[in-house]
């Protein structure tokens, strides 16, 4: 085998292994869908109410895919929905906040009722692992939290959440995680619907974790605003 075959013979190993090494950017359509959850220069207070200037920072992802069918879901008086990350000193904070026309809260099972499922996944394996799923009930706060879940508060009567989960120094700039959050709708204990954060086509049956990317804006000091200020005098 000349040089020439050797090296198309490597190339088409390296093709077939990468869907399993590399899921998080070649499950189709996700290689380009992903969070940007940017620094907060102070942390949110995890209490349930989205009052904190952290908020009002971020830019929120919108839940909008039918994970039922594959098509896009169309805000309505059935359900809306959102939410938003950010990070600091470790720690991953993620708020959620939607409108249930029929919330339903009472059941003892949790899939009888409404209920929130996320993936965090700090070691990007890419897939949705059970290790990583975390199913949350509406309005109500865990007494077991699981790895790496430390937080979980309800305000607004059960419509609005935050959470957080710590990563210690995998929440760093340019760092990435797999991650997921999905909405059951249900109604009169049978499920409805499933409205997710994910590409359009995206269903149950996919397998591939969207990616959340820590980002940071550059603020610039007092300091540095005066010599900026500085050199845009001398032009004049």
């Amino acid at each position: 085998m000349n040089l020439n075959k050797q090296i198309l013979a490597i190339i088409i190993l390296l093709l077939a292994a990468m869907p399993h090494a590399l899921g998080h950017v070649t499950g189709g359509k996700l290689q380009n869908f992903q969070y940007n959850a940017d620094h907060a220069q102070v942390a949110p207070i995890v209490d349930g109410y989205l009052d904190d200037p952290a908020w009002e920072r971020v830019t929120p992802g919108k839940l909008e895919q039918n994970l039922i069918t594959g098509e896009r879901w169309n805000p309505s008086p059935d359900f809306t929905g959102s939410f938003a990350a950010t990070w600091r000193n470790g720690f991953l904070y993620v708020a959620i906040k939607f409108v249930d026309d029929q919330l339903e809260t009472r059941q003892a099972k949790l899939l009888r009722g409404d209920h929130l499922i996320l993936y965090v996944d700090p070691h990007h394996s890419g897939r949705k692992e059970d290790l990583y799923r975390f199913e949350i009930r509406i309005g109500k706060e865990m007494e077991t939290l699981k790895y790496p879940l430390t937080r979980i508060a309800w305000g607004n009567d059960g419509q609005t959440c935050e959470l957080s989960f710590r990563l210690d120094n995998l929440a760093r700039k340019g760092n990435s995680i797999g991650f997921f959050i999905t909405y059951s709708d249900v109604d009169s204990g049978n499920l409805q619907n499933k409205i997710t954060w994910a590409p359009e086509g995206y269903t149950e049956e996919s397998e591939y974790l969207p990616d959340l990317v820590f980002t940071a804006k550059i603020e610039p000091t007092r300091q540095q605003k005066l010599i900026q200020w500085g050199r845009i005098k001398s032009l004049y």
